[in-house]
């Protein structure tokens, strides 16, 4: 498991350096306000850091510097000396992968890879949240985790990037702070990746184009509707909510074969996004928030795809009592398609 460099005076919840871009990276929660964070060289050069608010809401701020990498290095905050040592991540170049911050799920972590490996998302990218108190005390901070044992295959075979996030999902300012400071550390750490997906352990990806993966997917497309991928951020996804009105045993991957669902894909509000992380500035939940494409306002094109071509299922009963009991006398079996 991989731990984050926490320095909580000042909500710091990561410094790593990304070698594909030659970036130095702080992750800070927006809690409190920007403030600036200077680099001192080995010969006592300071450089001062970029920073990139997350809009519309302050959730995170990003600081950026180009340096060479250093695995221990010096910052001056408010006037004072800190030193810390630099994680680094894996280079998944050009691959597809997923990243979610998860809590509880250890029931059903394992089938939600399965089934994406299977339709070709070649690795996960799992922050582990659990044992983090969901009261609003950003000191109040448990470690308790068993992912660690459930996924060490998956993690010993490279398919799993265990990370520990022991920062809380929301915050008394920021609100969403630990899930948008997540995505946003995977946009920056995984940025030479060909795709991020962001969705939660109950959320599938379903295509409905027939037996295929998701970069041939992606692809045709890509190719049917002339899309330059340079001008794009990304793309976003319908959810469809999935129910179990009869309380029918969901251990496993039996959930996948209760086909009870809302009449219609949500039309807006619920979508999860496939990004292209090159393209991508800031990410929040649904979507991208600042791209980098031209000619487009705060550099953003996303395009929401046809529930025709795909959606995600969203299993929202899965770990929650009590949820997901409604009968919309719908039905939809179309996933299966997808399971091994």
């Amino acid at each position: 498991m991989l731990h984050p460099i926490h320095i909580p005076d000042y909500y710091i919840y990561d410094i790593y350096y990304n070698s594909y871009t030659s970036t130095l990276i702080i992750m800070v929660a927006g809690e409190i306000k920007p403030f600036d964070i200077v680099y001192i060289d080995t010969n006592g050069l300071e450089y001062k850091f970029k920073i990139t608010i997350q809009l519309p809401q302050k959730h995170v701020y990003i600081y950026t510097l180009d340096v060479e990498y250093n695995s221990n290095i010096q910052l001056c905050i408010n006037n004072s000396i800190i030193n810390t040592n630099v994680n680094i991540y894996p280079i998944f170049n050009n691959e597809i992968i997923f990243s979610t911050m998860v809590k509880n799920e250890d029931n059903y972590i394992r089938q939600w890879i399965n089934f994406h490996h299977n339709i070709g998302v070649s690795r996960f990218i799992i922050y582990d949240n659990t044992g983090v108190s969901d009261k609003l005390s950003y000191h109040s901070i448990e470690t308790s985790s068993n992912l660690s044992e459930i996924l060490k295959d998956y993690i010993a075979n490279n398919i799993v990037t265990l990370i520990k996030w022991p920062y809380p999902k929301r915050l008394p300012k920021s609100g969403i702070s630990g899930q948008v400071t997540q995505q946003n550390h995977s946009l920056y750490a995984f940025r030479n990746s060909k795709y991020i997906g962001f969705f939660d352990i109950d959320e599938y990806v379903n295509i409905q184009l027939g037996k295929m993966s998701i970069d041939n997917f992606f692809n045709k497309i890509i190719k049917e509707n002339n899309i330059d991928i340079k001008l794009i951020t990304g793309f976003s996804l319908y959810n469809k909510f999935f129910f179990n009105p009869n309380k029918l045993q969901c251990d496993g991957d039996k959930f996948l074969r209760i086909t009870d669902c809302d009449n219609d894909v949500t039309k807006c509000g619920r979508e999860k996004c496939v990004i292209i992380p090159k393209n991508v500035v800031t990410f929040r939940i649904h979507g991208v928030t600042k791209g980098n494409v031209s000619n487009r306002p705060n550099g953003i094109k996303q395009i929401t795809l046809d529930k025709s071509n795909i959606y995600f299922n969203h299993y929202f009963y899965l770990n929650k009592k009590n949820r997901g009991l409604e009968n919309k006398n719908a039905t939809d079996d179309s996933i299966l398609l997808h399971v091994k």
